[in-house]
């Protein structure tokens, strides 16, 4: 229960952070600072420290935590998928969607409630089209 709510406060902050950014209502430069500030707070690394390593060694590093691997997993593919949606370099926005794609493949199934897996689904639905969003 406890690691459901805490994935849930997670979802819906994230959330809203991704509507601020979609909607335009967010600087690039202060959109950096709020993903970075979430993931400091969810994760305990700045996201741009997180983005700019491998995903299989981000992941490697959410495994040596021992905890919640999954909803860690969640956050970095919103994020990812959040950044890659907003920037203009279409090599960049690959970048960014492969890293989305990889932690959503690594949180389904994980044991999620049924409510973030499908969200992760959808994702992963989602980042399959043809044109990546």
């Amino acid at each position: 229960m406890i690691q459901r709510d805490y994935i849930m406060r997670m979802i819906e902050q994230i959330g809203a952070l991704i509507g601020h950014i979609f909607d335009k209502n967010i600087s690039h430069e202060n959109t950096e600072r709020e993903l970075d500030a979430v993931s400091a707070q969810w994760i305990g690394l700045p996201s741009s420290v997180l983005l700019s390593l491998p995903a299989a060694e981000v992941y490697r590093l959410f495994e040596e935590s021992d905890r919640m691997v999954a909803g860690k997993s969640f956050l970095l593919a919103e994020i990812c998928r959040a950044k890659g949606m907003t920037v203009d370099e279409a090599g960049e926005r690959t970048v960014f969607l492969d890293k989305a794609r990889f932690f959503y493949a690594k949180c389904s199934g994980a044991g999620l409630d049924d409510s973030v897996q499908q969200k992760v689904d959808e994702r992963m639905a989602e980042l399959r089209a043809p044109n990546d969003c």
